[in-house]
This record gives structure tokens, sequence and C-alpha cells, in this order.
């Protein structure tokens, strides 16, 4: 990796964007591949393909045909998610074997980077980087009131809200009623829809907050003498 300082032009969120993602790219973990990428999309759009065809009525969609569909659906979505879950853990399962271990590890490969992000910015007039470290943490305030008004605690609920969603799906399943997993009403089906939906659009509210935070403690710590604080 370069560590020579460059200045640009003059500073921006654009050119700030862009170091953070590198910066959040420096990984020692192997990044999720195209396979599990593609089974993770698949089982989403099977559940929604089989909830939507669960909700319509006979005259759009004939028994016979409503029964194939949803078992289709069905093992679509039990296959795509439990191979997603297989590769995830293939993949991760050595940082939760060595969680301490794994983790030191991690932080003393984006060190480096962290430094070099810090110093790049120092290159800047210290005006422009003030000005932009206000601005930053407005904006933070403004999104976490926002946020709370909205979603409330999310990082404390994690997974709650998914598996709510899946138990209103599957609460009349019984093993071999393979189609009984989209027997859903409209109203039910709608409700697990904006369950999930509202779910991913609150974690990436999430990631924003996440990013501005990162934002507000690099300028931070260009800052100050010691720039070479972890965020």
């Amino acid at each position: 990796m370069d560590m020579q300082v460059v200045p640009e032009p003059g500073l921006s969120f654009s050119w700030l964007y862009r170091q953070v993602q590198q910066y959040n790219e420096q990984s020692i973990y192997p990044k999720a591949s195209r396979l599990e990428r593609w089974a993770l999309g698949t089982g989403v759009a099977a559940t929604a393909a089989g909830l939507t065809a669960g909700m319509l009525p006979v005259s759009v969609l004939p028994l016979s045909w409503a029964l194939m569909a949803l078992t289709a659906c069905l093992a679509i979505e039990v296959s795509g998610f439990t191979l997603f879950l297989f590769l995830m853990l293939k993949r991760e399962g050595g940082q939760y074997l060595r969680p301490r271990l794994s983790h030191a590890a991690e932080m003393d490969a984006n060190f480096a980077y962290w430094t070099h992000l810090v110093k790049q910015l120092s290159a800047f007039p210290a005006a422009e980087r003030e000005e932009r470290l206000r601005f930053v943490l407005a904006l933070q305030k403004t999104m976490t009131d926002r946020m709370g008004l909205m979603y409330g605690g999310l990082q404390k609920l994690g997974p709650f809200p998914v598996l709510v969603a899946l138990y209103l799906q599957f609460r009349t399943w019984t093993p071999g009623d393979w189609a009984g997993g989209f027997d859903v009403n409209p109203v039910l089906g709608l409700l697990i829809f904006s369950m999930v939906l509202l779910y991913a659009l609150g974690w990436v509210l999430v990631g924003m907050r996440t990013r501005l935070d990162v934002y507000s403690a690099l300028l931070d710590a260009s800052l100050k003498d010691a720039p070479a604080t972890s965020p």
C-alpha cells in the first residue's frame, strides 16, 4: 500500500467517501462470493414470489397451479437460505472460533490505513476540516433523532423483526404441508413484507449513520496532535 500523502485540490465529502470506502475494504477475512450473494438473493426473491402467489385469488391462479407454485417457491426459499448460511459460516467461521485473536488481527490490519487516512486529511487546511466536522456532527444529531422516531434502538433488536416475520409466515405450517408456508391472507402478507422492508431500510440507515461516525472520527483525529486514534 502506497503511504504517500497526496493532497487533493480541495477537501470534499466525495473524496472522503472514496478513501473510507477503501478503508472498509481492508479486511483480513474473505469477501462473500458471487454464489453466496446469489443464494441470498434467490431466497429473498422466492419468498416474495411465494407470498404474492399465496395472496392471489383462485380466479386468477387456480388451486392446482397455486399448490405447485407455492411448493416450488418454498423449496427454493429454503434451499437458497440454507446455502447462504452454509457459505457464510464457512467463510466467517474462523473469526467466531477465535473471536479475540481475529479481532486483534483485524485491528492490526486496519491501523496502518487508518493512520494513512488521517495523514491525508492533515494535508488539508484546518479550517476546511473544522467546517466539515461541524457539518457532520449536525447531520449525526439530525439522523439520530429521526431514526429514533421511526426505529428506536434497531441495533438492540438484531434479527428479532425477521424472526417475527418468519413466525407469521410459518405459524400454521406442518411437516409435509409445503404450501402451508405461504398460506397467508393479503393483510398478513402485506404485514410480513412491510416488516422485512422496514428492517432492511433501517439497516441501510444504520450503515449511513456508521459512515458519519467514521467521517467525524477521522476529521476529529486529523485536528489533534496525536492522530493515530482508531474509531
